[in-house]
């Protein structure tokens, strides 16, 4: 007979797999958003060791990319990295409600893994089965991790053989297509499927209005835009008899 630490254990695992399974979806993308950052890195006269260690040690494929470009520039970047990883102290805080009974090393431990991507998946499947949550995260994150730490060293070390045209026009069309994947994962929650849609259409305006730093405004923008435009239909909604 399976005792309940058994039978945990095994709903634990099967929760694992479901998270690696769903880590498929998104796992393709990174396979060449990290290839890129490889034979950037290889480009810009990076060491081998210097180019995993920004996906090692960072994993945000838009910090690595200033990063690895604008190195040169040393202190200059800061404020940029402080105002980009600002998000991701927000995703954590969104989480934090699913993850709470987990300890504090784990949960720090697991920081790094906490991406756009992954959070889009934790969140909608935490709005529909909220059971071993940091087991799902971990489940998701992992392969995801795992896959672009090789790509990386894969697109250093073999650099040369992705200079080709087409590599770069699938490189340059796999990030919109990511996103329009992260869309449909919040289906139907409409405030979150507008912020996508939203940077859609605003990101060729804001590129041309901030140019370089577009990368860094554009976030804040779009969702303190989605925060007003939500906030104010909330008041609309109470205020209607």
């Amino acid at each position: 007979m399976a005792t309940p630490d058994t039978l945990i254990r095994s709903s634990a695992a099967s929760v694992f797999i479901e998270g690696a399974r769903d880590a498929i979806t998104f796992g393709v993308a990174f396979i060449f958003l990290y290839l890129s950052i490889g034979l950037l890195s290889a480009t810009q006269s990076l060491s081998l060791s210097q180019a995993l260690a920004t996906t090692l040690l960072i994993f945000s494929t838009p910090l690595q990319f200033l990063l690895i470009q604008s190195y040169n520039d040393g202190w200059i970047l800061l404020p940029i990295i402080v105002a980009l990883n600002a998000r991701f102290v927000l995703l954590s805080a969104t989480l934090a409600p699913y993850i709470r009974n987990t300890s504090t090393l784990k949960t720090i431990v697991s920081l790094i893994l906490i991406t756009p991507s992954i959070f889009t998946g934790c969140v909608t499947r935490f709005k529909r089965k909220a059971d071993h949550p940091f087991t799902y995260m971990i489940g998701l994150g992992l392969p995801i991790f795992g896959i672009s730490i090789i790509c990386t060293y894969i697109g250093f070390i073999a650099g040369a053989e992705f200079t080709s045209p087409v590599i770069y026009a699938a490189m340059t069309l796999l990030l919109p297509l990511q996103f329009t994947a992260l869309a449909g994962k919040h289906w139907p929650h409409y405030s979150e499927v507008s912020s996508y849609w939203l940077g859609f259409i605003g990101a060729p305006l804001l590129v041309y209005l901030f140019k370089d730093y577009s990368l860094l405004c554009t976030p804040f923008i779009i969702g303190g835009l989605i925060v007003l435009i939500e906030n104010n239909y909330k008041k609309r909604e109470g205020v209607t008899p």
